[in-house]
């Protein structure tokens, strides 16, 4: 069987597979990019925490290679993680995606129950205390804990509320959203950010910068800096000394007369539950700034998001360039997307 990455699975794998016992198997593409096979440098042996973490330490010294994980819990019942690392290079992360229900549906699909399948793309979520954590056991007798509670609250945003956030840390996958999910605003603002929000009217020929943060434990917005007649030339300096601590960072820039831009940076290195929150918080928040302006007829007309602040693509807001006729039409285009620019990728980063 094949997918649109026409990958099949081989033979070796399907052995490996069928003589899988109170272990694991690392499951990676060919070199040729014409099968799935079975990493035969891998091995592991013990109890499902120990095996989790060969697995980390495994995986680790690869990252950010994609790799399929399959666990077995049982001789009937076993764990499937798709792991693929957002740094990943863009082609093996094709590769893997696409390629994911071939291996799935090889194997056989009765063996994997939803309960058991996961996609990660973290590191950090290769551990047992996660795998515990975001799987339903049967012996929970239908009890959550409390980071489940919360898990299931945002997963269900509508129903959420400011309550708490617990230790919660598993990220959430932008799939999972739903618009009538992303629309609701899950913070309050301080009251000078409540301030600049109100008066941004009065900046549309000021070059005005206003950035934000998230404080989790106060569950509040708090403004982090405002500063106006900033250059597309200098934003990025402008906003790398906003963010310090390399936390994830919201942003509001009047990059040209009655323009906004939305940028919503998140720095390598930031933690998993940081990256969830402000995902998760982003296109309410928009949402109400448009309401905002759109009392004085302005409104957000791009979004940006980036990695680290560095990884901003200034063409999107230089005056010169979405002036010229040559591009206004990938300018428009740009504009109507208004949101994820794929920039060249890097190298990974330390972590």
């Amino acid at each position: 069987m094949s997918t649109q990455s026409g990958i099949t699975a081989s033979q070796e794998l399907l052995d490996a597979f069928k003589n899988l016992e109170s272990n694991a198997l690392i499951v990676k593409v060919s070199g040729d990019n014409t099968e799935l096979v079975p990493d035969v440098d891998f091995n592991c042996s013990g109890d499902l925490k120990t095996i989790f973490t060969q697995l980390n330490s495994y995986l680790s010294k690869v990252y950010p290679q994609p790799a399929y994980i399959i666990i077995a819990l049982t001789k009937q019942e076993f764990a499937f993680i798709s792991f693929i690392p957002d740094n990943a290079p863009i082609r093996q992360k094709m590769l893997y995606a696409s390629t994911k229900n071939t291996l799935i549906t090889s194997l056989g699909s009765n063996n994997f129950p939803k309960s058991k399948n996961f996609a990660w793309t973290e590191l950090e979520e290769i551990s047992h205390d996660f795998f515990q954590q975001v799987t339903k056991t049967s012996d929970n007798s239908g009890v959550l804990s409390k980071d489940e509670q919360i898990l299931n609250e945002i997963n269900s945003l509508q129903d959420m509320t400011l309550a708490s956030h617990g230790n919660l840390y598993k990220k959430q996958l932008p799939s999972m959203h739903s618009s009538s999910r992303e629309n609701k605003l899950l913070y309050e603002f301080d009251t000078l950010l409540n301030n600049e929000f109100n008066n941004l009217h009065s900046n549309t020929n000021n070059s005005k910068l206003i950035t934000f943060n998230i404080d989790v434990q106060k569950e509040v917005l708090n403004l982090t800096t405002s500063e106006e007649n900033v250059k597309v030339s200098s934003l990025v300096s402008h906003l790398s000394k906003a963010n310090l601590v390399a936390q994830p960072q919201y942003s509001i820039y009047n990059y040209q007369p009655d323009k906004f831009v939305f940028i919503y940076s998140c720095p390598s290195g930031s933690k998993v539950k940081d990256r969830m929150i402000y995902a998760s918080s982003k296109l309410g928040l928009v949402t109400h700034l448009n309401q905002v302006l759109a009392k004085n007829d302005l409104k957000i007309d791009k979004s940006l998001e980036v990695g680290d602040i560095d990884e901003l693509e200034l063409s999107e807001l230089d005056l010169e360039t979405t002036s010229d006729p040559s591009s206004s039409a990938s300018s428009i285009n740009s504009a109507t997307r208004g949101s994820l620019k794929f920039n060249k990728p890097k190298g990974p980063r330390r972590r």
